[in-house]
């Protein structure tokens, strides 16, 4: 409620000000996670699905504007949801000790 309030108060003192201003704050804004890039190997890692999504939504918001850039976002989030999802995994099993029965994930296979 506060953030609404606040929003309504303070939007018309930002509407004189021209384009370049509000992207330049906007610019400012983003380039602490531009400069870390040490962690971009550290989101690479923990999930490579979420860094490529993020990695095309920042270029198309970069290079077309915040409303082409959030449709290429999500449209590129649903195609990656969507093939995740036809993607099979099979798991082979071999014995590792004749005497149990004691099955250990020999290869794990990507089939599509």
């Amino acid at each position: 409620m506060l953030v609404l309030v606040t929003i309504y108060f303070i939007a018309p003192l930002f509407e004189a000000l021209p384009l370049c201003v509000l992207a330049s704050i906007v610019v400012v804004s983003s380039i602490p996670l531009l400069v870390h890039f040490t962690m971009w190997r550290q989101y690479w890692r923990t999930d490579y699905y979420d860094f490529a999504i993020w990695v095309v939504s920042f270029c198309g918001t970069f290079l077309a504007g915040v409303d082409y850039g959030i449709i290429v976002g999500v449209a590129f989030s649903v195609l990656v949801v969507h093939f995740r999802m036809q993607v099979k995994y099979f798991m082979s099993f071999a014995v590792a000790s004749y005497s149990s029965i004691i099955y250990m994930n020999c290869t794990l296979t990507l089939c599509f």
